[in-house]
């Protein structure tokens, strides 16, 4: 039996108040950009460790994880920073969230902006076995200080089996190759780069902004 054809009805009923997802199918991500009154001046960042046998071990990062079946990305930012740091969720406020990164890795990653009163920040109790340190960092330090900007170059592989000889040119193919921007900020012998440096910097430029 010849299949249906779809009409001009059929698509615009089908996309017409469609919300566009990811054609490709995407790990999610949630971290929560915490806040806290370290300093009677100003607000500082939250931010961890990683303990040394997880992975990317030593790496400076907010709480977060991946996002459970039947939970909002919300729900992740809050489960896990209460579960990495010992915050309970309810003493957290969400004041927001910023644009959310998509990653080379077919993840997405959606930052969340909270605050916690600095005497219960002070309670925490962080989970050792994926947490080394917890410590802060003043907002002045992210407006005073520029990231080094240094640049990763991502190429196809091309001892990697694939069809090259269905590609006009083959193994010449003109594949792009990607270079990306990596920031690292240093402060008092903590390296902070990678996820957490373009969070950071998108964060407070935004704030920056609006603020003027």
């Amino acid at each position: 039996m010849k299949p249906k054809q779809p009409t001009s009805a059929d698509f615009a009923r089908v996309f017409g108040e469609k919300t566009p997802q990811p054609i490709l199918s995407l790990k999610k991500f949630a971290v929560l950009a915490l806040l806290t009154q370290a300093t009677p001046e100003e607000l500082h960042f939250v931010l961890t460790k990683r303990a040394a046998h997880v992975r990317q071990p030593g790496d400076i990062c907010f709480p977060g994880g991946h996002q459970e079946p039947n939970e909002t990305l919300r729900q992740t930012a809050l489960r896990e920073t209460e579960e990495e740091l010992g915050i309970p969720a309810q003493k957290i406020q969400i004041l927001g969230k910023s644009n959310f990164m998509l990653t080379a890795y077919g993840a997405l990653i959606q930052p969340y902006i909270g605050i916690v009163e600095y005497h219960d920040f002070c309670q925490l109790h962080f989970q050792t076995e994926e947490v080394a340190e917890v410590f802060t960092v003043p907002l002045s330090f992210f407006q005073t200080q520029q990231p080094e900007v240094h640049y990763m170059h991502w190429k196809a592989d091309m001892s990697v089996p694939f069809p090259y000889e269905r590609i006009e040119n083959g193994k010449n193919y003109r594949f792009r190759e990607y270079r990306v921007p990596e920031l690292f900020y240093h402060y008092h012998g903590y390296t902070i780069w990678g996820l957490t440096a373009q969070i950071i910097e998108n964060i407070m430029q935004e704030v920056t902004i609006s603020s003027t």
